[in-house]
């Protein structure tokens, strides 16, 4: 084999060799645009999750203070169906009273 042939050969080697490195490279590049785009990713689901624990806090606090709410709604509830029935007795003997007076 003569030296030019030698040569030849060694640069076609050569020129594979260089496309296939800058195949690597490009694959190498994705990758690392996606390790980022990942990082980013992760740092989101990590705020999300954060947000999402004090959500569940604040709804948990909206929860004790609806039962509370709740237990004093029956409270009052009872109150007025007292006062309601106080009322009635009261005017019923009003009146009860009144008709005495003026049929007698």
């Amino acid at each position: 084999m003569a030296l030019q042939d030698i040569e030849k050969v060694l640069k076609a080697h050569l020129e594979n060799d260089t496309k296939r490195l800058d195949r690597i490279e490009a694959k190498i590049d994705k990758l690392s645009e996606t390790v980022v785009a990942l990082a980013r990713v992760e740092e989101k689901v990590n705020a999300l999750e954060k947000e999402s624990e004090r959500t569940n806090e604040r709804l948990d606090k909206i929860d004790e203070r609806l039962e509370a709410v709740e237990s004093k709604a029956g409270n009052n509830d009872v109150t007025v169906k007292v006062v309601n029935k106080v009322f009635w007795l009261l005017l019923t003997t009003a009146v009860g009273a009144l008709a005495a007076y003026i049929l007698h």
